[in-house]
């Protein structure tokens, strides 16, 4: 559902950094480390945006330059701030939608079973499925592993969950997260010790200790990330891995469904931004087309075909308008329909058994104008003890609940879009396609301890497809120092094979040397749904006292290659 709100002319002045999700502050006590986190967000989102407007040139047509999708932090014409003539609520289902467009005439009860755990009320996981869902039902019989793969991939709406039970088998907790791994990767650069007290006091678990939040190597030893100096965060720690909760194990902090990151929604909102001749009528065709996202969710085809329409109406009275994800940009939960959720006496349940643990039910844009919808980034359901019952004595549509995803039918995910209108009107592009000859593609920058002992770290999944910790890793650029010396790093490379002669630049005062011999790496690159096969390169990275500080840029070449395109925000020079 798409929900227009028509205000005057929204004046963002003074906003002119991206705000950190749903405006919340975790580090307010400490002013100093509360700035730090704040400009290092902003940093991210800016580079995720230049990334987004950038597209994919190298190894795709008709999939560049994306240029009606603009960075609402900048400002417009004539150096003021940019003018917005309203909001676009996005709302969709946090219930995967893949699941039943895959298997239409699953029952309700497998449905939750398999939405909740990855596998139906019998045990089984996901049966294979088509590799081509464009052409579904498929005309050939070549199929896959359902994914996402991870412990709960398969949830991926952009909101996952956890669920505690009781020595019963009774659910009596059930956690409620829409949190992007990048804000947690960048509160970790900041902070660890935040990281773990709010880690204890979202989950409740006090005996969450700082060990088990960090990466380790193969051998158990701590790995340290050299951004920082510190241990390295490892994003499926014990405490936010899989779909149960424990004493001991589990609980749902952060996203970690491999295409579940906000780096992932402003590319898939960008290439949502370019007019396709198929039109916009049909958000299948239409994500078939311009290929972001997968088919089947309910979330990425009604995103993008929402976001399409704002660009290039489908009433051509209707001006067009760029877009951009609203400032703070993120994925949010929410309230539930409480009257649809009924107690054992079939009473309407209180509002009180749905607790918002973080984000807030409403916040205010830069001038102080309500935003629409809920900004609530993590909830829990939980029935206090005094009234004598769990959330399995619960109902929902009159159906007793046995599994989370009934209560996740009872409310939707939010994105909220902005527009400004234009004169112009987009010329619409043909679909996205293959060139005749792919360029090299820089795909992602680590420090090399980093890399080796994520990709070294295998992760379990109910289809029990070969996957490793690479693919939760973010596109955060790494930090590196001016006049530190050589750094030894691992930059991801799409397009080439292990013998390709590659020639890196990353601008002035940086200089980089291949050190060793190229690697077949395959892992999901963060964002991406299923893993692709690419080629690890080890590099040697020098940056200069005289190199300026900031996000810069890697182009890739190989011998006798003309063109040359950087991809944005490879590294993040800083003084200190």
């Amino acid at each position: 559902m798409l929900i227009m709100t028509t205000q005057n002319a929204i004046n963002a002045a003074n906003w002119t950094t991206f705000q950190t999700p749903g405006l919340i502050q975790d580090i307010a006590e400490n002013a100093v480390l509360q700035a730090a986190l704040n400009a290092q967000w902003n940093t991210n989102l800016q580079g995720f945006t230049a990334q987004g407007i950038v597209g994919n040139p190298w190894s795709s047509t008709n999939a560049s330059n994306q240029t009606w999708y603009f960075n609402p932090t900048a400002p417009a014409a004539g150096g003021s701030a940019p003018l917005y003539g309203g909001y676009a609520q996005i709302l969709w289902s946090p219930v995967p939608g893949r699941i039943s467009f895959y298997f239409p005439t699953i029952s309700s009860p497998d449905l939750w079973s398999l939405a909740d755990t990855g596998f139906n009320t019998q045990g089984q996981t996901f049966a294979q499925i088509t590799t081509n869902p464009c052409n579904y039902p498929p005309a050939s019989t070549e199929t896959e592993s359902y994914g996402p793969y991870g412990p709960r991939g398969w949830q991926d709406e952009y909101c996952e969950w956890a669920v505690t039970r009781n020595a019963c088998n009774q659910i009596v907790r059930i956690d409620f997260t829409c949190e992007n791994p990048e804000y947690w990767n960048t509160l970790w650069l900041v902070s660890p010790d935040k990281v773990l007290d709010l880690y204890r006091g979202t989950l409740d678990k006090p005996q969450i200790q700082m060990s088990d939040l960090e990466l380790k190597d193969a051998n158990g030893n701590t790995v340290h990330d050299p951004s920082t100096g510190r241990a390295a965060y490892n994003p499926l720690n014990i405490w936010n891995a899989g779909p149960v909760s424990t004493a001991t194990a589990g609980g749902a902090m952060h996203l970690t469904a491999t295409p579940n990151t906000i780096q992932t929604e402003i590319g898939l909102a960008a290439g949502a931004t370019i007019a396709r001749t198929t039109g916009n009528a049909n958000a299948g065709t239409l994500i078939c087309c311009a290929q972001y996202g997968q088919l089947g969710r309910n979330s990425d085809p009604h995103i993008g075909q929402s976001v399409n329409q704002v660009v290039y109406p489908p009433n051509p009275s209707t001006p067009s308008a760029l877009a951009t994800l609203a400032n703070p940009p993120g994925l949010y939960i929410q309230m539930p329909d409480f009257s649809r959720i009924k107690d054992p006496s079939g009473l309407t349940i209180p509002a009180s058994f749905w607790t918002v643990k973080r984000g807030s039910t409403t916040i205010k844009d830069g001038t102080g104008t309500t935003m629409p919808g809920n900004f609530i980034l993590h909830a829990v359901l939980e029935v206090p003890e005094s009234y004598g019952y769990t959330i399995s004595d619960l109902s929902v549509d009159g159906t007793k609940v046995q599994w989370a995803a009934q209560i996740a039918q009872t409310f939707n995910m939010q994105i909220v879009a902005m527009a400004v209108p234009q004169t112009a009107v987009p010329t619409p592009q043909s679909c996205v396609g293959s060139p005749t000859l792919a360029l090299p593609q820089p795909l992602q920058l680590f420090y090399a301890e980093v890399f080796n002992a994520m990709l070294g770290t295998a992760v379990a999944n109910p289809v029990g497809v070969a996957m490793n910790l690479a693919s939760n890793s973010t596109i955060i650029a790494p930090l590196v120092r001016q006049g530190t010396g050589s750094a030894s790093m691992i930059l991801v490379v799409g397009g080439i094979n292990t013998s390709t002669a590659l020639t890196l630049d990353f601008g002035d005062g940086v200089t980089s040397t291949v050190s060793g011999p190229l690697v077949d790496v395959s892992y999901a690159i963060p964002g991406n749904t299923y893993p692709s096969s690419n080629v690890a390169v080890p590099i040697t990275l020098t940056v200069t006292k005289r190199a300026a500080t900031g996000l810069r840029g890697c182009t890739a070449s190989t011998d006798g290659q003309t063109t040359l395109i950087a991809f944005p925000a490879a590294i993040n020079i800083v003084v200190c």
